[in-house]
């Protein structure tokens, strides 16, 4: 089994997109998946989900989480998100240029 560290990011805008993909073949790990409000005058909200490698069965992470200006949120918590191959984790902001996403992944094959 082999362990790769990865790291992504993301301007998150209001069209709903798919930020990470996991195509190892194995599993993945977000270990942190950190949501920055980068507006100094504006509060936004997240929307976040995993899609299934289906492309059909969704679960959501956050829905309308509150993102206050000049702040960051952890969308991963103290627990952490396991996608499945195939599966990717998706975000949506309620505004453009207001958010950005930063996520640390640990891909198992």
């Amino acid at each position: 089994m082999a362990n790769t560290f990865i790291n992504a990011y993301a301007d998150v805008t209001t069209t709903d997109t798919a930020v990470y993909t996991n195509n190892s073949g194995g599993k993945a790990i977000v270990l942190t998946c950190r949501v920055t409000n980068i507006d100094g005058i504006n509060d936004a909200t997240v929307n976040a989900r995993i899609l299934d490698s289906d492309n059909v069965t969704d679960a959501k992470i956050a829905y309308l989480m509150d993102v206050p200006k000049a702040t960051s949120i952890e969308l991963a918590g103290v627990s952490k998100l396991v996608l499945e191959d195939g599966d990717d984790l998706w975000l949506q902001a309620s505004a453009d240029g207001d958010l950005e996403a930063f996520l640390s992944i640990l891909e198992i094959t």
